[in-house]
């Protein structure tokens, strides 16, 4: 359990400096108040995302193994052969596809300032690009629609069936990136679109979509995808 427990220490520690960052751009006045509050709750969104679907993956391997093997490690909770190279590409960048070795040696490097923690740095990488991602396609979305709209397209993207790469290291986290810092430029020509959700809809595509990605989940534990 000292694997967990100090990820979760680090986690925490991340997070503590990245609020003190925050408000220190709040207070030097280049960074809005409306800014801040909307990428604390991308944040927060993504955390709490990531939080479940390691939750689950450890919670599949506790029923039906009992244990783990090994230490709890995400190596441990994860055991497909991408994300068993990205691992390992994250502590020595090289062996994956072009997009991938950006973010293993973006995490190298983030690593290698951090005293070696290079799977925290990837983890908490790709939660930095999911939140950044989150806060494009809400701020794109608030000015076309709503902001509930908002709300509710961006926590529809994190229950998608495979969401939980985003929150992985690999290429996941840079293509939504990606695609979401596209969408939000070229949004900008869609503002007669006024994109609506039914409640109704919308409560059986979440609830769809939340067995999918339990389904995705586990496929990911037992090492069959990723």
């Amino acid at each position: 359990m000292a694997d967990i427990f100090g990820f979760l220490a680090g986690g925490g520690m991340t997070a503590l400096v990245l609020i003190l960052v925050a408000l220190f751009l709040k207070q030097m006045g280049w960074m809005r108040e409306n800014t801040l509050c909307l990428f604390g709750r991308c944040a927060v969104m993504s955390c709490m995302a990531g939080v479940m679907y390691l939750s689950l993956a450890l919670l599949y391997h506790l029923s039906i193994y009992g244990k783990l093997e090994g230490s709890l490690t995400l190596n441990a909770l994860f055991r497909g052969p991408y994300m068993s190279g990205m691992l390992e590409a994250v502590r020595a960048p090289g062996s994956v596809g072009p997009i991938s070795l950006i973010f293993a040696a973006l995490s190298f490097l983030m690593g290698s300032l951090l005293f070696g923690q290079y799977t925290f740095c990837g983890v908490c990488l790709a939660w930095v690009m999911t939140s950044f991602s989150l806060c494009l396609i809400q701020a794109r979305i608030r000015e076309m629609a709503d902001e509930k709209t908002a709300l509710d397209a961006s926590f529809l993207l994190l229950c998608l069936p495979g969401s939980l790469f985003f929150l992985l290291p690999g290429c996941a986290p840079i293509c939504l990136l990606f695609f979401s810092a596209a969408f939000y430029f070229l949004g900008k020509r869609l503002k007669g679109w006024k994109p609506r959700f039914s409640s109704v809809g919308y409560g059986w595509l979440i609830g769809l979509c939340g067995i999918l990605s339990s389904a995705v989940t586990v496929c990911a534990a037992e090492g069959r995808i990723g």
